[in-house]
Formats: structure tokens, sequence, C-alpha cells
């Protein structure tokens, strides 16, 4: 079981922690939420028992707990019977344009994370695809689908 020091952990923390934090953040559209997995995810690469290949394997499996607390909070979420309309957003630094947080916010769970991954992230469809667990045509398909799906939102907004 690897263990981590204090200066690795912050080196892994400076070098992923946003990255989770704000893939957390476009998934659950709240901070706490948020917050609360960025914690949970870094929880359970203490605790892992595995060695990574490289950083790219350690950064792959960092944004597939990520999705997975993500979901797993939802889950919990939808228990609650709160309403996600409802709750707090607050754009990352990236989506500061209103119209297309609002636009992404209209997206389902999944393609939000394609779009995420793939645009912010800067990941191939391939690697997306590997990430979530899921086929490359489907992650293409889906990928293409959000991008039609925020063209006739934004273009159905007068400026």
């Amino acid at each position: 079981m690897p263990i981590y020091t204090d200066e690795q952990m912050r080196q892994i923390l400076a070098q992923y922690g946003t990255t989770v934090y704000r893939l957390a953040l476009a998934q659950l559209r709240n901070r706490s939420d948020a917050e609360d997995v960025y914690q949970e995810v870094f929880l359970k690469l203490l605790r892992y028992p595995g060695v990574f290949e490289d950083a790219e394997h350690q950064k792959a499996w960092l944004l597939r707990v990520t999705v997975n607390c993500c979901k797993d909070c939802l889950k919990k979420a939808s228990r609650r019977e709160v309403s996600l309309t409802d709750r707090e957003f607050s754009s990352s630094p990236a989506e500061e344009n209103e119209v297309l947080s609002l636009a992404l916010e209209g997206l389902p769970e999944q393609q939000r994370a394609i779009i995420h991954l793939h645009y912010y992230e800067g990941y191939t469809t391939k690697e997306i695809a590997s990430i979530l667990g899921m086929n490359h045509s489907t992650v293409r398909s889906a990928l293409r689908r959000a991008c039609q799906k925020l063209q006739k939102f934004m273009e159905g907004v007068a400026f």
C-alpha cells in the first residue's frame, strides 16, 4: 500500500486538486457537495492499495473516482428529494459566461461530464471513454449531441 508523505500529497493536490474540484462542481452544480466530493476523492487516494503506472494513470484514476463520487452524491440527493434546479450553482472560472453556464446546466449529467472532460480538461474522446468506462463511439455521439443542444440553446438566446 503506497504511503504518501505530506510533501507528495501537497504536490498531488497542487497538480490535480483544481481539476477534481472543477469536475465535481460541473457535475453537482453545488459548492458544498463539490467540496465533499473533493475530500472524498483524495481520501480514497490515501486508501488506494494499488500503484499507478504513471502520472496520466493517476490523473485518470482521480477523474474516474470523482465521476463515481458525484454519481453517488446525486443518488443521495435524489433520495432526499432535493431538486437540482433549486440548488446553488456557481460557475468555474472556465464557465464565466452566464448563458453558457445556463446551457451547460440543462444538459444531462453524462453529457456535462463529457463536455467538461473534453473542452475544459483537454481529453480526447478515446481517453474519456476509458475514464468513464464507456464505448468510444458512445462518447463521440454524446459529445456531438451535447454540442448540438448547446448550439440550439445559444442560437435561441438574443444578445
